[in-house]
This record gives C-alpha cells, sequence and structure tokens, in this order.
C-alpha cells in the first residue's frame, strides 16, 4: 500500500511538472500576464515642488495558474516598441508599486536619459517571474506622456567630492556632504589642495559626475545639468580648509575658507552675538587641522560653522559635535548628545581629513 502511494506521488509530480526545452509548465495551466495597470494616467505630471510625494501604481497580479512563488517588477521604455527597457528599482507591495516624484525624476533623467523641461512619451509594464525554467510573463505596456524636470543630480545623504584638488576619491565617504537642517542645501569642510580641480558626484560609483557650467559670478558657480554636465571645478589656490556649500534649490556652489565657531555656555552667549573674532576657530596649516585655545567656562560645548547659504541665526542647521574622538554631524536630526567642557583654558582641535576631534 505505501509504495503504492508513493506511485501515486510521482504520478502526480509528472503532471504538474511537465518540461519541454527546459522550459517548466505548471500542469498544463493558463499563463496569465499581470493586467490593469492603473496610476499613470495619460499624462503624468511630475514637478520638484512634488519630488517627496508618493505615486502609487497599482494592477492585477499575473498567475501561473497554480499557488506558486511570483515577483512583479516595473519595467520603462522610452521606446514605443519597448525596446531597450529598464527595470525600476521598486518592490511591489499588496499589488501596487510605491515611489516618490524625485524617485521617477531621478529614474527618467539619469536611467532612460530624458531630456528636462520637454514632454516625452513613456512605456511601462510590469514583468513577471518564478522558479527558475518557468517562462517570465509581460504584461501589455501602458504609455503616457511625463515631463521630466531640472534637479540637482544627487540626494543629499549621497553626494561627495573627488578629484585631484581635494586629493580624495568618491569611495571616501569623509568627502561626503552633510544636510543643513530644514534649509535646502548641504555643506562639507575639506582640505583643499594649492592646484588642482574637483567634481561632484552622486553616489560611491561616480554616479551622476558633474562639474561647473562657465564662470563664478561674485565666486558663485552654476553647476552642471543632465544635459550639460560642464566642466572641473577649480580649487582656490591656496591650501586649506574650505566649507563648500551647495543650494540645492538653484543649483549653485559656493566655496569660502571654513568658519567655525563656539557658542552657548562656554562663552556665554549665542549665535549671532557669539560669531566673533575671538570665538573662530584657526587653521594650522602645518598640521592640517582647525584649532582655538581660549579660556571657556564650563558647560555643554556647542559648535557649527557659518557659510553663505546657511541661516546665520539658526546656527544648529550647520551644528557638529565629536563623540570618543569622532565628528558626528546634527543635519536634520533632533538635538545632539551633550559633550560637556570642564572652566579653564581649553584647545580644542579639530581634523576634518580623518574626521576627528578632541579637547586638551
Amino acid at each position: 500500500m505505501k509504495k503504492f502511494k508513493y506511485i501515486v506521488a510521482l504520478f502526480l509530480a509528472i503532471l504538474v511538472f511537465s518540461c519541454e526545452d527546459d522550459i517548466i509548465q505548471l500542469n498544463d495551466s493558463e499563463y496569465v500576464p499581470a493586467t490593469n495597470i492603473e496610476g499613470f494616467g495619460t499624462t503624468l505630471e511630475i514637478s520638484k515642488d512634488q519630488k517627496a510625494e508618493t505615486i502609487n501604481i497599482s494592477y492585477t497580479p499575473a498567475s501561473y495558474g497554480v499557488n506558486i512563488v511570483a515577483t512583479h517588477k516595473l519595467q520603462f521604455s522610452a521606446a514605443s516598441d519597448f525596446s531597450n527597457p529598464v527595470t525600476f528599482d521598486a518592490n511591489a507591495s499588496d499589488n501596487a508599486f510605491s515611489f516618490t516624484v524625485g524617485a521617477l525624476n531621478e529614474f527618467l533623467t539619469e536611467t532612460l536619459a530624458l531630456p528636462v523641461d520637454e514632454e516625452a512619451n513613456v512605456s511601462a509594464r510590469i514583468i513577471t517571474y518564478s522558479l527558475e525554467g518557468v517562462d517570465t510573463l509581460y504584461s501589455s505596456p501602458v504609455n503616457f506622456s511625463t515631463t521630466p524636470y531640472l534637479d540637482i543630480l544627487f540626494a543629499p545623504n549621497s553626494f561627495y567630492l573627488f578629484g585631484d584638488g581635494v586629493g580624495r576619491i568618491a569611495q571616501n565617504n569623509k568627502l561626503k556632504f552633510n544636510k543643513v537642517h530644514s534649509e535646502e542645501d548641504v555643506w562639507t569642510i575639506v582640505w583643499m589642495e594649492a592646484s588642482g580641480t574637483f567634481k561632484l558626484c552622486s553616489d560611491v560609483n561616480y554616479k551622476g559626475v558633474i562639474g561647473k557650467i562657465g564662470d563664478p559670478v561674485n565666486g558663485e558657480y552654476t553647476l552642471g545639468t543632465v544635459d550639460n554636465r560642464g566642466e572641473d571645478i577649480p580649487v582656490p589656490g591656496t591650501a586649506g580648509y574650505y566649507t563648500v556649500g551647495i543650494n540645492l534649490a538653484t543649483n549653485k556652489l559656493l566655496i569660502e575658507p571654513a568658519n567655525i565657531y563656539i557658542c552657548g555656555d562656554n562663552v556665554g552667549g549665542w549665535p549671532t552675538s557669539t560669531v566673533i573674532e575671538e570665538n573662530r576657530f584657526m587653521q594650522n596649516t602645518e598640521n592640517k587641522t582647525m584649532t582655538l585655545t581660549k579660556s571657556l567656562a564650563g558647560g555643554e560645548l556647542r559648535l557649527h560653522v557659518t557659510h553663505p547659504y546657511i541661516s546665520g541665526p539658526d546656527w544648529w542647521h550647520a551644528e557638529f559635535l565629536f563623540f570618543n574622538g569622532k565628528i558626528a554631524y546634527r543635519e536634520d536630526g533632533g538635538d545632539q548628545e551633550r559633550v560637556s567642557v570642564n572652566a579653564g583654558e581649553r584647545t580644542i582641535t579639530l581634523d576634518f581629513i580623518n574626521q576627528t576631534g578632541k579637547i586638551d
């Protein structure tokens, strides 16, 4: 009897998984690709003001006719015949894809290489795949028009400097920019050599490399775009620490000598009244550090950076501290943990090459 059960089970397995030319047909069932893709409309309106908004694309899932694991992915093509399709990095949940306007715009401009401020026709479809050897299913494409917008090519949390003028490569995240709290700006302090140039890129794989377009106006550079990546940006010409600020809203970049200040309990006041020479860190060019030697009142240490792109009264928008010797930036976060300093003459040393700080 037991042998008979095994024979029946084997017979059923053969019926369910018959194999022809290495393609598995599941029990001769009907394969149905995904349908009813909705959410793009005939025209998908996107803009920079909407970049944080969410787009939801719903669909009826594909079926292999049996209960089997299936994965759905969204593909796009700029060609009406869907040649050169590209899979979009968005995962499906509850028969829908959700992603931000900004993520889609970056995909359209960077991956599909669509021009900005020009209406383009785009096709989208859903591909479905399952076990190895089982056919991949393709939905009928849906077509819509959209107009990609000009945006800086990177997000603040993945934004790097590289080049011989800054002595580093993109993989070194010590040259990563910091978000200005509550503002459309980013900043970083970097040691620049006496000569050389640099460019910007959006990740460690050098995606979205851009430089400057034209000459600076009052020291301010216009950054490249997806249509014109621009040229290398020259360093100022004197070796030292500089604050590089970028206005994400205007696509502008401004380099200034690094200005770092102490404020709060230790000096008995707050910006802007404390933004004075006696509270400013001095550059030690030989050691490539920034130092402040001063008689301090006891209390919590507060440090910040100034730059024309950073609101002066809102000094905490560009605040930072160091913990166990390691510099940490506030960025868009809440109050950092506090570091207390005893009263007396102290020397604070900051090394932005190695991202360290100490108090002697």
